[in-house]
């Protein structure tokens, strides 16, 4: 899957997790899509699919004035989670990055930088074992300036010791490549798993 990358040349290999390291997406775009419904705003899965980063009150806030809708950010945000929550322990991890994590474990610091709350991110860590492999998570409870701004990113770094210019970013959205390249990082893009420079 991945032989043509050199991974142990870098510092840091950071990774977002909902869509890049774990097949989350399908789970949180279903929440959306019901609690859209549920509360009169349009829903379109490829432009939420996009906003993968960003944390869900502020997708909420951008889709509604977007829309020109007056939407209760608050309870659209609490009936989305719960949603979401109410099928977490699906979540499962993609074949092929199980085995780029398993194979740099030991050899590079590997950290998480991920739009989800610490809660949810420490629970999906802990159901697929991935808890023992990656050293360090930022989420969205960690920083102010999320996702396309490096913050996240440029986080994980100082928390593994790691120099920016020397990590490499994992991440599935353009928004997340964004935030990458901002914070003067190498960027992947990994979708299910598959690997492209960008």
């Amino acid at each position: 899957m991945s032989e043509q990358f050199r991974f142990d040349q870098y510092d840091a290999l950071i990774f977002d997790m909902d869509g890049t390291l774990v097949d989350s997406m399908p789970l949180h775009l279903d929440a959306w899509e019901e609690t859209s419904a549920e509360f009169g705003l349009p829903f379109n899965r490829e432009q939420l699919n996009e906003y993968g980063g960003i944390p869900t009150r502020k997708i909420v806030a951008i889709l509604a004035e977007q829309h020109g809708l007056d939407i209760d950010v608050d309870a659209f945000t609490r009936r989305k989670v719960a949603l979401y929550l109410a099928h977490i322990d699906q979540v499962s991890v993609f074949p092929a990055m199980w085995e780029l994590v398993k194979r740099c474990h030991g050899k590079v610091p590997m950290g998480i930088g991920t739009g989800s709350s610490r809660d949810h991110a420490e629970r999906i860590l802990k159901n697929t074992g991935l808890d023992a492999y990656i050293q360090v998570v930022v989420s969205a409870d960690d920083i102010d300036n999320h996702k396309p701004h490096p913050d996240t990113f440029l986080k994980v770094a100082e928390l593994l010791g790691a120099n920016p210019a020397n990590c490499l970013v994992f991440e599935d959205t353009q928004i997340g490549i964004q935030a990458g390249k901002a914070g003067g990082m190498a960027t992947l893009l990994a979708t299910e798993g598959a690997l492209q420079r960008v």
